[in-house]
C-alpha cells in the first residue's frame, strides 16, 4: 500500500512528484471523483482513491490505496487537507534555497564581472578596438606593430592579464571551498603585506587615475607570518580594494598599516571615503544593503562587497572592525560629503605569530 503525492506550485512548477508517469493524465481528469476508483497499480488492479486541494501556494494531487484511506472517505478528505501543509512547506523550501543559491551566485558572479572588466579595460588601453581592422592578417599585423612600438606597455598589461586570470582562479576556488562543507581550508604560515601587494598590483592603475596616494606600512611588524587561507584572504582583500577605489576621494591618501596585540594581529586601511553614518555601520557588513551617502554618488552597486567580504574573513578566523570619522578631517565633493574611515581586519587566535618570523 502506498500514498503518491504531486505538488505544483501555482506558477505551474513541479515541486514534488512521485505519481506513476502512466497515471499522471488520469490522475487529474479525476481528481474531483469522490469515489473509489480501480486503478492499475505494480501490474494489479487496485482500488484506490484520488484527491485534489488548490491554494493560494498551487495544487497537490493525491493517489493512495491505503485501505485505511480507501474504505474512510471523511479521513481521506481530511489527509487531503492536511496535505495542503505539505505544498505550503515546498513552497516556502524552494524559495529560500532559490534565495540562497541565487545570493551566492551573485556573490561570484560581482567578483568575476570587476576582473573580467579590469582586464577588458588594460587590453582595450593597449590595443583601442575601434583601431582594430576587421580582417585577421591586417589584425595580426596591427598587433605586432602595437607590440613593438610599446614593449614595456605590453608587457605590463600582460603581467595584469595575468594578475587578473590568476585572482579568477583564486575566485573560483575560494567560493567552492567557503560553499563545500566537505573541501577543508588550506591554512598555511604566509605573509598578510605579500597578499596585498599581489593585489595592488591588479589595482594600482586605477588608484593612480584617481590620484590616490597609497602609502603600505614597511615596519618590521609588517613582516610578520601568520596562519591564514592565503586563497581566501585574497578574494577578502580583493573586495575590500574594490569597494576603496569606488567610495575614496580623488587626490587623497590610503594608508595600510599593521598593528599587534596578545592574540590577534590586524591590518588596517585608513582612506578618505564617503562618509558613514553611525547607524550605518553594522547594516555595511548585511547582503544587499547600500547606504544612501553611496547611493548619491550613482556608482552600479549591490551592497555585495562589504557581506563578501566578511563572509571570506570568516575562513580565516577574522572580522572587519569599520571606525568612521577616525580624524577630524571632512571633504565636500559636489555635496558628497567624504570623511577619514579606517577599516580593520582582525587574526583572531595567532598566539603563536611570536615564535614566527
Amino acid at each position: 500500500m502506498a500514498t503518491f503525492y504531486q505538488c505544483i506550485s501555482k506558477s505551474g512548477e513541479v515541486l514534488f512528484n512521485n505519481l506513476p508517469i502512466e497515471l499522471t493524465e488520469e490522475i487529474k481528469r479525476q481528481s474531483r471523483s469522490q469515489k473509489i476508483i480501480p486503478i492499475t497499480l505494480n501490474n494489479q488492479i487496485t482500488d484506490c482513491r484520488i484527491g485534489e486541494r488548490i491554494s493560494s501556494h498551487g495544487s497537490i494531487y493525491t493517489l493512495t490505496d491505503d485501505k485505511r484511506l480507501v474504505n474512510r472517505f471523511k479521513f481521506f478528505k481530511e489527509v487531503l487537507d492536511q496535505s495542503l501543509i505539505i505544498l505550503e512547506n515546498l513552497n516556502t523550501c524552494r524559495q529560500s534555497l532559490i534565495e540562497e543559491q541565487s545570493s551566492k551566485i551573485d556573490e561570484l558572479i560581482h567578483n568575476i564581472v570587476s576582473l573580467n572588466t579590469y582586464s577588458i579595460q588594460s587590453l582595450y588601453a593597449l590595443i583601442p578596438q575601434k583601431d582594430l581592422p576587421e580582417n585577421i592578417n591586417p589584425q595580426k599585423d596591427f598587433i605586432k606593430k602595437i607590440i613593438l612600438e610599446k614593449p614595456n606597455v605590453t608587457v605590463d598589461t600582460l603581467l595584469k592579464l595575468i594578475k587578473n586570470n590568476l585572482a579568477m582562479k583564486i575566485e573560483f576556488s575560494v567560493y567552492e571551498r567557503i560553499n563545500n562543507p566537505r573541501i577543508r581550508l588550506n591554512r598555511i604560515n604566509y605573509s598578510v603585506r605579500m597578499i596585498i601587494l599581489s593585489i595592488m598590483q591588479i589595482f594600482s592603475d586605477d588608484f593612480d587615475k584617481k590620484n590616490i596616494e597609497i602609502s603600505l606600512d614597511a615596519s618590521p611588524i609588517s613582516e610578520r607570518r601568520i596562519d591564514i587561507d592565503d586563497d581566501a584572504l585574497f578574494v577578502s582583500l580583493f573586495y575590500l580594494f574594490e569597494n576603496s577605489l569606488k567610495y575614496c576621494c580623488n587626490n587623497t591618501k590610503y594608508v595600510i598599516f599593521f598593528s599587534e596585540d596578545t592574540d590577534t594581529f590586524s591590518v588596517s586601511f585608513k582612506m578618505i571615503s564617503v562618509k558613514i553614518n553611525e547607524d550605518e555601520i553594522d547594516k555595511l557588513l548585511e547582503y544587499g544593503y547600500r547606504s544612501n551617502n553611496v547611493k548619491q554618488l550613482n556608482i552600479e552597486g549591490k551592497g555585495i562587497g562589504m557581506f563578501r567580504i566578511v563572509k571570506t574573513l570568516e575562513a580565516n578566523n577574522a572580522i572587519l572592525k569599520i571606525t568612521p570619522r577616525c580624524s577630524t578631517y571632512t571633504k565636500d565633493v559636489g555635496g558628497t560629503i567624504y570623511e577619514a574611515n579606517t577599516f580593520t581586519i582582525i587574526f583572531k587566535d595567532q598566539k603563536q605569530w611570536l615564535l614566527k618570523k
